[in-house]
């Protein structure tokens, strides 16, 4: 009898050990696509003057609010479908506005740590393209645009650089 008691109290503290394993989930789970401003003359990082807006086309949502003297900034890609068309609203010190139009293509890539994690998706870019608003009363707009790291994950790392030019 003491030795089946015993034997059960061995059985029950190996599995309290096995059962209580740490699992290491990324603490920061957001996959968000980093954009880099430059200058497109100089081909130099720009810290953005005119304020910046950015929202998704078709939507009320804003996903960059008034940003003013930013070198980059992060932008979500939707993980249901493979193209995402953003709205960058530059308006300068005098109201005056413009609206370009920033079109990023991209695969979704299901990417699991672990069963005790949840699941992500990460992206990678296909494509971008971009349209300059040229009725637009901002002296700044988009003049390119080039992917530098096409997998969208979560390192905090630029994927996308945007060279802006000056009409002055």
């Amino acid at each position: 009898m003491m030795r089946k008691l015993l034997c059960l109290s061995n059985l029950i503290v190996g599995l309290f050990f096995v059962s209580c394993s740490e699992v290491e989930c990324p603490l920061d789970s957001v996959v968000v696509m980093t954009c880099g401003l430059y200058d497109a003359d100089k081909k130099a990082e720009l810290s953005l003057q005119p304020t910046l807006t950015v929202k998704p086309l078709g939507k009320d949502t804003v996903l960059l609010n008034a940003a003013q003297d930013i070198h980059d900034f992060v932008l979500p890609l939707k993980f249901g479908e493979t193209a995402d068309t953003m709205l960058l609203h530059f308006t300068d010190g005098w109201e005056q506005s413009s609206v370009d139009t920033l079109i990023v293509n991209h695969e979704n890539m299901p990417h699991f740590e672990s069963v005790e994690c949840p699941a992500t998706i990460f992206h990678k870019l296909t494509s971008v393209a971009w349209l300059t608003d040229k009725e637009g009363a901002c002296d700044i707009a988009i003049d390119s645009v080039a992917v530098v790291r096409n997998l969208v994950d979560y390192n905090d790392v630029e994927n996308i650089q945007i060279y802006l030019r000056s009409s002055h």
